[in-house]
Parts: C-alpha cells; sequence; structure tokens
C-alpha cells in the first residue's frame, strides 16, 4: 500500500494560509480551468487536495443551484469516487477541497503500456460503479477521461488498487463559473460524445460514452480518433463510431460499440455497463500482432486510422471494413461535415453540392459552425 505524502503545517502566520484555512503546499497538476495543490486543512489537521478554478467566481444568479449540488455531491461516499470535503463557490478564486489519493492516474497506466482485458474490465466495472452512484442522483459528470480516473492504492495486502473517479464535482462548479456562453461544453474534446460536441446538454449517457472511448484506448494504447485533427475528430464522430481494432474480441467489441454508439438512447446505463464488464473479468485481449501479452509499450503520437476486420466474409479472408462500399449518403455526410468544420464551411458545402449530389441532412450544430468548434476546443482543449 502506498501512503499519501504527507505535508507538514507550519506556524506561518494566517494570513498565509489560503482563504484563511489551507496552506497550500505542492502543485500536484494543471489543467484548462484549474490548478490543484497538496494542502493541509490547518483547522482539522488532514493534508487533502485544494483545486483552485481559473476565473471568476459563480454567477449570483447560479449560486443557490451549484451550492445545492455540491452539497449532494458532498454527501456521497463510495470508493469510486473522490471524496469531496469543501466548496467555495463566491470566493475568488472559487474552490474545492477534497481527498488526495496518492496513486497514478489511468493516463500513467496506459503510458507504461496497453492494459491486459481483464484489467480493463476491472477499472471499467470500478468506474461504472461511480457512475451509478452520481446518475442515481441526477449528476453528470461531463468530463471523464484517463486522467481524472485516479488508481486508488489498495487497503490490505492482497488487494488491488481502485479506479476512482475524480473532478465529479467540477462540472457543475465550473458549468456555472466559466462556461456560460451559449455553443460552449465541458469535456475535453477527445472524449465528448457526439451530442456534446453538437452543443447539446451532456446527459448520464454522454459519461457513457466517454468510457467506453477510455476503455478502447486502455485496450489498445492509442487514443480513438487520435489520427485526425481536432476539427475532423469532432466532426468524425457525429457521423461513426470510433473504429475497434480487429484483434479486440467479439465479447469487448460487442461492449464498446454499445457504449459508444451514436444515439444516446443505444447506449447502457451505469447498471447495464456494470454487468457487461462483469462477463468480461477473464478475457484475455491479445496484441496486435497476435501474442497474448498483457502489455505493451505505449504508443506515442498520431496513428493511422485503424483497419477493423470482417472474420465472416466468403472464403475466409479478411476485408478491411475501410474497403467496403460505404452508402453514398454516409460518405457525403462525413466529407461535407469535415470541410464545414475544418474550413468554416459555407464555400466547402456549396462546392460538395456542386457535382450533382443529393442534399445530405448534416447533423445539427449550433450557429456558426467553425465559431462554435473554435470556440468549444479552446474551452476545453487538453
Amino acid at each position: 500500500m502506498t501512503e499519501p505524502t504527507r505535508t507538514v503545517a507550519d506556524d506561518s502566520p494566517a494570513g498565509d494560509l489560503f482563504d484563511g484555512r489551507y496552506r497550500l503546499g505542492r502543485l500536484l497538476g494543471r489543467g484548462g480551468y484549474a490548478r490543484v495543490y497538496e494542502a493541509v486543512d490547518t483547522a482539522l489537521e488532514r493534508t487533502l487536495a485544494i483545486k483552485v478554478i481559473d476565473g471568476d467566481g459563480a454567477d449570483p444568479s447560479d449560486v443557490a443551484r451549484v451550492r445545492s449540488e455540491i452539497r449532494l455531491l458532498a454527501s456521497l461516499s463510495h470508493p469510486s469516487l473522490v471524496t469531496l470535503y469543501d466548496a467555495r463557490l463566491d470566493a475568488t478564486p472559487a474552490y474545492l477541497a477534497m481527498e488526495l489519493i496518492a496513486g497514478p492516474t489511468l493516463t500513467d497506466l496506459i503510458a507504461r503500456g496497453r492494459l491486459g482485458g481483464p484489467e480493463a474490465a476491472r477499472v471499467g466495472r470500478e468506474v461504472a460503479e461511480a457512475f451509478a452512484v452520481i446518475h442515481g442522483r441526477g449528476i453528470v459528470h461531463r468530463d471523464v477521461k484517463p486522467s481524472n480516473i485516479l488508481m486508488r492504492p489498495a487497503a490490505h495486502t492482497g488487494e488491488t488498487p481502485r479506479a476512482t473517479l475524480a473532478d465529479f464535482g467540477i462540472a457543475s462548479l465550473v458549468g456555472a463559473t466559466r462556461v456560460t456562453r451559449a455553443d460552449t461544453v465541458i469535456g475535453t474534446a477527445a472524449y465528448l460524445s457526439p451530442e456534446q460536441a453538437r452543443g447539446m446538454p451532456a446527459a448520464p449517457p454522454s459519461d457513457v460514452y466517454a468510457l467506453g472511448l477510455v476503455l478502447l484506448e486502455a485496450l489498445t494504447g492509442s487514443r480513438p480518433f487520435g489520427s485526425r485533427t481536432p476539427h475532423e475528430a469532432l466532426a468524425a464522430r457525429l457521423v461513426s463510431p470510433p473504429e475497434i481494432p480487429a484483434h479486440i474480441p467479439s465479447g469487448w467489441r460487442d461492449v464498446l460499440e454499445r457504449m459508444t454508439a451514436i444515439d444516446p438512447a443505444e447506449r447502457p446505463d451505469a447498471a447495464g455497463v456494470i454487468v457487461a464488464l462483469r462477463t468480461l473479468s477473464n478475457v484475455a485481449v491479445p496484441a496486435p500482432g497476435g501474442a497474448t501479452t498483457a502489455r505493451m509499450p505505449a504508443v506515442s503520437g498520431a496513428t493511422a486510422p485503424t483497419r477493423v476486420f470482417d472474420a465472416s466474409t466468403p472464403g475466409g479472408s479478411p476485408v478491411p471494413r475501410s474497403r467496403r462500399r460505404p452508402s453514398r449518403r454516409a460518405v457525403v455526410v462525413a466529407s461535407v461535415v469535415a470541410a464545414v468544420l475544418a474550413t468554416g464551411g459555407v464555400t466547402a458545402a456549396v462546392a460538395a453540392g456542386a457535382g450533382g449530389a443529393p442534399e445530405p441532412d448534416l447533423p445539427a450544430l449550433p450557429q456558426p459552425l467553425d465559431q462554435h468548434v473554435d470556440d468549444l476546443w479552446k474551452e476545453v482543449g487538453e
């Protein structure tokens, strides 16, 4: 078991304390909207993490609503949830005080090599248990990604570290304090659901979609849609699910396809994910070359689109999905959406229709499209 590094409080005057109570220690991380510090609560003499939100405090009209949700979050207790101790919405800057977990993130684990099937199933099941708790209370995380999944050190010898969902309180706070303009959303863009990319409100199925992408990344070592530019990646998920490599076993393939369905109504809920992943607890996932090693070196940088093979083609010869003839409508929709999002649009859309092809029904996006995506990417960034 790994114990958290203790931050030793000193005798500095109270004026040096953050918000008159917390003594900040080392910087643990910095994201697009916050900084996280190891700290000591001088009132209770316990070590915790302080997440300081960049930007202004909550809008006065939103404070009551967000405070109610923060209180609800603070009342939740589950080993797969980082415990929220305190929150100041009207402070400058606003901040959250939460449990400090000393283990690595899922990002760290993937960087060491892809996860084996049983390990990925366990991590996904434990995160889904966190979903079951928060979704059951009407809370949506909206920012599920590997860096927000912490591995809680084992409490006893023989136990395994437990996947723990962090920042489940940040969505409501940031949603009220920073992202108040139209056509912007919370969530790292690489893991956004199609409905979030369209600017629609996030719901529990949005979290399930993001977890599906996270599990696919954990199993393969590379990020879904990762070979595309940011604009192309956002456009691609509006018209097609992520491609799943041929070496992924059928059981895993079925679960991942359902979790990352474009239509939110087709995705399982948290309980369904838990049940499905429990059936995969002993299903190994071989390496792309056919080896059965649990881990391989992490894949760095962009990769080419993954080809998916159909083992049931005539003659027993696998045929890449990319070589199958897609419908004319799918090609037109995907091409036009990508062009519109990448170039700002109107000219590209007109050019696409100049060849006599029927005008496609493009996915609905807030207007103007180019400004929406630019704002989206700047807000959620990396």
